[in-house]
């Protein structure tokens, strides 16, 4: 017995979830996707982004690990992510 608590568990604790953020509404929707590894819940996030039309953005998480963020490109997000800080050094040195 105490070995399948310990693994349901681990489950719950390393399970898969998005946050989505809708546009002034200070509720967040939480929802727990079935997926097994990071691939499987960006696959597992297509149809939450299509469901929540209007929404900001979605965060996905495993547990409490941040994986991505998606955010709405008709709310003038952009759809690639910004470089990073160390980048534009990286830029103001070429130029």
């Amino acid at each position: 017995m105490g070995r399948l608590l310990r693994q349901f568990e681990e489950s719950v604790v390393n399970s898969y979830f998005c946050i989505v953020n809708m546009p002034g509404v200070p509720a967040r929707e939480i929802r727990v996707l079935n997926a097994g590894d990071d691939s499987a819940a960006r696959e597992a996030l297509r149809p939450v982004v299509t469901e929540w039309i209007g929404f900001d953005t979605i965060l996905l998480y495993q547990g409490e690990r941040f994986i991505e963020v998606v955010s709405n490109p008709h709310l003038g997000f952009p759809q690639n992510a910004l470089p990073l800080p160390g980048a534009q050094v990286l830029w103001d040195e070429a130029a």
